[in-house]
């Protein structure tokens, strides 16, 4: 069945660009919110034993897989990382447990002191009653360290100022062996604590317990002691955290126990967390009460997506999506907090970059839906394994065509194939670009690591010889069937949903959690560096003022496909597109450029910016992409809302300069287009001379890079795909003309490029 669905969703998401505004995530009355967390598991996991309560409970809601990346220096989500975003409805971070895990109840021991008495102590707030997080000024330090703004306890400051009793039950403690003082483990206090980390009810302490040498860290979570904690603080108007602690508790024991004992000691800790849900589901009214599940971080072994489910009233059983993801079957772990307060009718603090759960589609069996999360995640994790392997495929053939043409050029590398083995290169190198794309239209994941570099391989050699056999009497049409191949593949995927680009190895990855829907960087560049390209060789082939429209047609369309929010939903593609477009035009049409020139460039990419951003925010506001959620975070926060993505785009991009393989095309690509430029025996001028478009498209190519660096979070990445490109198409004219067949099929009237 997981093939059958995949196909569903593919269709699903061309239908939803023109379907109505996605289900609301509550349509009636809810009084009562549980949130069930389970720690450390993915939908695979429940897929592998019989476990009733959890099997009812999925099958009555709308399920998605949950993306709980919380930081940006690093992919995995620790724990107290999970918790505390979850509370912040913002990316936010913890310390590992070394304090965010030091959540007591006033009254334990703290020392010499009790709990209450340190927290006054290090607060200034008296709590005679619940619980608190004692690492809260360690907690806000280390985030407000970092540029996303995110305020701790935001979700709890507003249940309780909308007047929402909050409770958390958790227990996830234990150290081995068990006379050295006891590990703290209840991070889950800090995703319903208020600002100053306190939450007012709930039990956190050894009570929950019971002792068991068969168990892990010989500790039991006491679920008769959970339910009796939950009676106690079920009531109207009220939101109550319940954490399925036996699951973080096996998770942190992993290092200490067997491969087999691990399996089993994972089994038991399900099982038990199952009778634990069913209990908590009895005491559930269905009419006005909702549940909300979630896993706030992903197992110690490896980064998974996690889990997450909405049963509430008016909801139907579906696949979840949210604003900020806008595809079904994928949700954030920073959407749980404005779903909860959705579900309560409480607005959403500014601070919250989250959006509530939605259920995108609705239909098909419970399984199907099981497996095509089960299907999704398994993707993800395959591309996130492949995908560097792919980069350093790629950006190492991109060196080894560069340094080989340049001393082919320089005589130091002589014989009568060499012309074609370089072009051959270069082609299939433009082929491997699509062919990485077109990769997704098997499952892999499921094939093997063989067959699909056997795929990318085989792809783009039979892509370089139907090119070559293209070009066989015009080296330009190699050129143009190669960058036409990219752009259209591109094109047409985004207009499908981008299916292609989901868990590609150049797309993105809901791990990664940068982007779900529209042009991905990588994508955006191989789009933006082809079609500048594409459009000069165009306006050549075609010659005349009529080819140097052509090409500012194409320049156009993709521009629009790329900013459109339906589509591409690319903020930093149109900033950095509209003015590399827009000069590349200007040069093929002959036009000089000249400062009132710029300033029309400026004026017209703020307009394009401002007209797809107008029609972003005529829609819906579960179908807004980021552009229009920009426009009301300018509205909210002002200029300081907007300066702190400007500085973590900015942030990222610096980071990549030393942390990046791609970083290695731009000098070998700089320096091999100065070489061209000063020294070849085939110098740039030649090449521009017969063909004059050839400028406009580097000039175009250089300006994107640059600008495209500056505007997206992907770095030196971004330059390296765009001057990879440009490098090989550079060696396939380059060897066409060297061989001496580029004179014969340029026209003598070239398009509006002016000569010298």
């Amino acid at each position: 069945m997981r093939p059958v669905f995949a196909v569903a969703a593919i269709a699903g998401a061309l239908l939803s660009q023109s379907s109505p505004a996605a289900t609301s995530s509550s349509s009636a009355r809810v009084e009562r919110v549980l949130v069930v967390t389970l720690p450390n598991v993915s939908w695979a996991d429940f897929d592998r034993m019989d476990l009733p309560n959890f099997d009812r409970l999925f099958r009555e809601s709308a399920i998605g897989d949950l993306t709980t990346r919380a930081s940006l220096d690093r992919r995995a989500t620790r724990l107290g990382d999970g918790y505390i975003t979850l509370g912040a409805g913002t990316r936010a971070i913890g310390d590992n447990g070394t304090m965010d895990g030091l959540g007591l109840g006033v009254d334990e021991p703290f020392g010499v002191d009790t709990a209450g008495v340190v927290f006054e102590r290090r607060t200034g707030r008296t709590v005679t009653e619940g619980v608190v997080q004692m690492g809260i000024a360690d907690i806000v330090d280390r985030n407000e360290a970092l540029p996303f703004d995110a305020e701790p306890g935001a979700l709890g400051e507003a249940l309780a100022d909308a007047g929402y009793a909050r409770a958390v039950i958790a227990n996830a403690d234990g150290s081995e062996p068990s006379d050295v003082p006891p590990v703290y483990r209840r991070q889950a206090v800090s995703a319903l604590m208020d600002e100053d980390g306190v939450v007012p009810g709930g039990a956190v302490g050894p009570e929950l317990l019971v002792e068991d040498r068969g168990a892990v860290f010989g500790l039991r979570y006491d679920n008769e002691a959970v339910v009796a904690a939950f009676d106690e603080v079920w009531k109207r108007e009220s939101v109550v955290l319940v954490e399925a602690s036996e699951l973080a508790r096996t998770d942190a024991y992993r290092g200490s126990a067997t491969p087999a004992r691990r399996k089993q000691l994972t089994a038991d800790a399900l099982r038990q967390s199952d009778e634990l849900v069913g209990d908590l589901l009895g005491r559930i009214d269905p009419e006005r009460d909702a549940v909300v599940v979630v896993g706030p971080a992903h197992p110690q072994r490896e980064i998974t997506l996690t889990v997450a489910a909405l049963r509430a009233p008016g909801v139907e059983p579906g696949l979840l999506r949210s604003a900020t993801t806008r595809r079904s079957g994928f949700v954030q772990l920073v959407d749980v907090a404005p779903t909860i307060l959705d579900l309560l009718d409480i607005d959403r603090p500014t601070s919250m970059e989250g959006r509530p759960f939605e259920v995108g589609r609705e239909g098909g069996s419970a399984s199907d839906r099981r497996d095509f999360l089960v299907d999704a995640d398994e993707a993800a994790r395959f591309r996130d394994g492949h995908g560097s392997q792919v980069t350093t495929v790629f950006v190492v053939g991109q060196l080894a065509v560069a340094v080989a043409a340049a001393l082919w050029l320089m005589g130091r590398v002589r014989g009568r194939g060499v012309a074609g083995a370089l072009r051959g290169t270069a082609l299939a190198l433009l082929g491997f670009l699509p062919a990485v794309y077109l990769a997704r239209t098997l499952p892999f994941h499921d094939l093997g690591a063989a067959l699909y570099w056997v795929f990318l391989v085989s792809v783009a050699l039979a892509l370089a010889a139907a090119y070559e056999v293209v070009g066989h009497n015009d080296p330009r049409d190699s050129v143009l069937a190669a960058l036409a191949v990219t752009v259209g593949v591109l094109v047409v995927d985004v207009l499908l949903g981008a299916p292609l680009q989901l868990n590609s190895a150049f797309g993105y990855s809901p791990t990664v959690a940068g982007r779900f829907a529209g042009f991905g960087n990588l994508a955006y560049a191989a789009l933006a560096g082809s079609t500048v390209l594409l459009a000069a060789f165009l306006a050549n082939r075609i010659g005349r003022r009529r080819g140097a429209w052509a090409g500012v047609a194409v320049l156009a369309v993709v521009l629009v496909v790329d900013g459109m929010p339906f589509w591409g939903s690319d903020v930093g593609g149109v900033l950095s597109m509209a003015p590399a477009f827009a000069i590349t035009g200007i040069l093929l049409l002959g036009w000089q450029v000249r400062p009132r020139v710029v300033a029309l460039v400026a004026v017209g990419t703020v307009l394009a910016l401002g007209g797809f951003a107008l029609i972003d925010l005529a829609r819906p506001v579960d179908k807004r992409t980021h552009l229009g959620r920009l426009v009301v975070l300018f509205g909210d926060e002002g200029v300081a809302g907007v300066a702190t993505i400007i500085e973590r785009k900015l942030g990222s991009s610096l980071e990549t300069l030393s942390t990046s393989v791609w970083g290695l095309i731009v000098p070998v690509a700089l320096v091999f287009l100065a070489y061209l430029a000063r020294r070849s025996p085939v110098s740039l001028r030649d090449l521009t001379a017969r063909f004059p478009e050839l400028q406009a498209a580097i000039v175009g190519v250089l300006v994107l890079a640059v600008l495209g660096f500056t505007l997206n979070d992907s770095g030196i990445a971004v330059p390296g795909v765009m001057l990879g490109t440009l490098t090989s198409v550079l060696v396939v004219v380059l060897t066409r003309v060297r061989e001496g067949t580029g004179e014969k099929v340029v026209p003598r009237q070239p398009s509006g490029v002016r000569r010298g």
